[in-house]
Parts: C-alpha cells; structure tokens; sequence
C-alpha cells in the first residue's frame, strides 16, 4: 500500500498533519528523529571540518557553514514532513561535502561559493520543470557512481593510512564499527565515535580549545565565478546530487510505501540551498545514509504517524543550527587520526555501494573503471579537477565500447 497527500490539497494537508501532531508523537519517532542528528554529527561532519581545514576556513566562516546547514536541513525536514505526512530528512550532501576536500585547496572560497549558486540554480530548474524523471533517464548512472566511488575513495584509504600515527585508537574504532555492522546497530558509526573519544581521553590526545556556548552568526561570502570551478565543482555537485542524493533518498521513500513528491523535493532542496549558499551552506538535500532510521517500522509502526520522525528530525538540527560555535570548537578538540577515522568509517557503505553500481553493469564496466581511476588519480588540467576528467573519461570510453559492442552484435 503506497502512501501519501495525494487526497488532500497540499496547504490543507499540512494544516491536519500539524494539528494531528499530539496523537502522531510517539518515543520511537523522537529517538529516531535523535539519532538521526546523531550520525549526521559524526562521520559526514567529521567530512565537513576535513574540508573547512582544506581551505583554511576562520572559526567564523565555519560557524557559519554549520549553521546554514543545520538549519536548511532542519527547515527542510519541517517544512516537506508536514507538508505531505512522511519523514522527509534533510541533510547536506556527504559527497558533495567530500568533494570540497579536494576543491578548496585549488579554489578559493569565493568560487566554491559561486560553485553553490550554480549548482543550486541548475537543480530549481530542474525542480520547477518537473524535469527530475526525465533527466534521470538520460544521466549515465554508473559513470556518476564511479566517479562518486573515486572522489570518496581517499577517505576510505585515510581509516588505514592514520593507523600509523594511533594505531590502539583506529583498530578499536575499525571493530567497534564493523562489530555494530555484524549485529545491526542502527548507527555503528556512532558507537565507534564513542569508543573513538574513550580511548583519546585515556591517551590524553583530546585538546581543550577555547569553546563558545553564543549563537552563530552567518558570514556573507560573496561569490565569484571561474570556468574551473563551473566544471569541477558545480557540475559534479549538480549530478551528485541529482543522482546519489535525491534519486536515492526518494528511493529510499518508496521502499517504505510512500509517494514522494519527487519535484518538490528536489525544489525545496534547492531553494534553501540558493537561501544558504551565500554563507557558506554546502547545500540542502532529501538525506539517503540516514533516512532509513526515520522511515521504517522501527520508528513508528503506523507510517501515517510516522511524519513525527521527520518533525523531531526538523526540530533537532534547528536548536543545533543557533549554537554552530559549539559545535565547532567541540569537534576542534577531536584529534586528527580520530575525525580521519570516523569520516571514513561513516563513508565505508557507500563507497562500497557505489563502486558496486558503477562496475556492475558489463555494459558500463571499463567505462566506470576509468572514471574511477582518473578520480582517484587527483589529476588536473587547464584549472579543471579529476572528477570532471573521470566524467569526460568514462563517457568517452563507453562510447567506444558501446560502439565496438553493437558491432560485433551486428556482426
């Protein structure tokens, strides 16, 4: 049975689901609604300060960046649970996060801000055309997975390369995690993080750095525009998001029996995202690592009630989106090997899924090996990032191959 407000005009829907939010709370939701901001706070943020470093970011402007996208994702899991009666999650893109990592360093945060505006524009576009199903037709798949494997492939490298520095800290957070995997935590991610601070805390690496318990601020970036950037980063964001964000996360919906809005999710996403860009915001985006725990039994065995956990979600990362300081200066006394750890660690599933789903098809096979292997080589040419190059690459080479294939079949 698929559910959703189809019946229901969209303004009146969100005025039911609002005053039926006293019968729809339950504990489960909430807590899942909890946890949630829980794994969103681990390894994806620990991604998020890996890239803040990368472009030598001030306290300031990282505040800033954490309270945009604390609070696009809080608005966005309010505003479309509500709206239509499902745990819609909102979240910042990990990949797209991941990619900053890299792009920082060879761009300034001016263009990656101009890289934001682009990105967010393209996918509105996208949205208000209602062109989301059809474009997915037409965007090769596997290549976009491929090149998603390479650019997330150096944090999987980073769990083993930091074993060097602590090794009694990164092989317990490893089996803690993979222990959580083995009897089906809801968060393994999590546990390892706990294990991770123990064990820091008894080797005394844990700093004190100065913390602030004030509001955030948003700092104004203003954006500037370069065709390397347009390449690199715009475009890889636009497809990643497009392809691993909300195609996945409304997947990840249907699977639960909803309907999804596919457009406004994809609209709303980019609003706020164009709303936060300017101060630093990565982007707003329907969550895939976490949506599950908000949208399945577990949470609530009515999945007409289920929406509270989208609610709670929204409500969650809105109180934490006013103290980004905090945060901030409390992941500033995390030690290096640890935020390495756990950033890979949070990634492992989906590094594994996405170079599955670009190598799988025989079809797309040395296409996607390519794309993957031109992303993990980090070269550049003419100020344009090897995940563009891995793009270029692998669509070329499945054009040969697809043309040698239909040769021989004709043959």
């Amino acid at each position: 049975m698929e559910y959703g407000t189809s019946a229901l005009s969209i303004g009146r829907a969100f005025r039911v689901n609002l005053r039926g939010l006293p019968q729809a709370a339950s504990w489960g939701a909430l807590f899942s609604g909890l946890l949630v901001v829980l794994v969103s706070t681990t390894g994806p943020l620990a991604i998020l300060f890996q890239a803040a470093s990368a472009g030598r970011l001030s306290a300031d402007q990282r505040a800033s960046w954490l309270l945009m996208i604390f609070l696009g994702s809080g608005l966005f899991s309010l505003i479309l649970s509500l709206r239509h009666g499902m745990p819609i999650i909102g979240a910042w893109g990990t990949a797209t996060t991941a990619l900053l990592v890299t792009g920082l360093p060879t761009n300034s945060f001016s263009q990656v801000v101009g890289a934001y505006f682009i990105a967010s524009l393209a996918l509105l576009l996208v949205g208000t055309t209602k062109s989301f199903n059809a474009i997915m037709k037409h965007v090769p798949r596997p290549v976009v997975m491929a090149m998603l494997a390479g650019i997330l492939f150096r944090f999987g490298v980073g769990i083993f390369t930091n074993l060097s520095t602590n090794v009694l800290l990164g092989i317990s957070m490893i089996v803690t995690f993979f222990l959580g995997r083995r009897f089906r935590w809801r968060a393994p991610v999590v546990g390892s993080l706990a294990v991770g601070l123990l064990v820091a805390a008894f080797q005394s690496t844990l700093v004190n750095p100065h913390i602030s318990f004030s509001p955030a601020h948003p700092v104004w970036t203003s954006p500037s525009f370069s065709i390397g950037a347009i390449f690199t980063l715009a475009l890889p964001i636009f497809l990643m998001v497009l392809t691993t964000q909300d195609a996945a996360g409304i997947a990840v919906l249907h699977n639960s029996h909803y309907q999804p809005p596919e457009n406004q999710i994809v609209t709303w996403g980019a609003i706020l995202s164009i709303a936060g860009a300017g101060f630093g915001g990565s982007g707003v985006n329907i969550s895939t690592i976490t949506a599950a725990i908000a949208t399945q039994e577990s949470a609530d065995p009515n999945p007409k009630t289920r929406y509270f956990a989208g609610v709670a979600c929204g409500t969650f990362y809105l109180v934490l989106a006013f103290f980004g300081s905090t945060v901030s200066g409390l992941f500033a006394s995390l030690p290096v090997e640890l935020m390495a750890t756990i950033a890979g660690l949070a990634l492992i599933p989906v590094i594994a899924s996405s170079a599955h789903d670009g190598l799988v098809d025989a079809g797309y096979r040395e296409a996607g090996l390519v794309t993957l292997l031109i992303t993990v080589s980090g070269v550049s040419a003419w100020h344009l990032g090897s995940p563009f190059w891995g793009l270029v690459g692998g669509v070329l080479v499945h054009q040969v191959t697809s043309s040698k294939l239909r040769k021989f079949k004709r043959e």
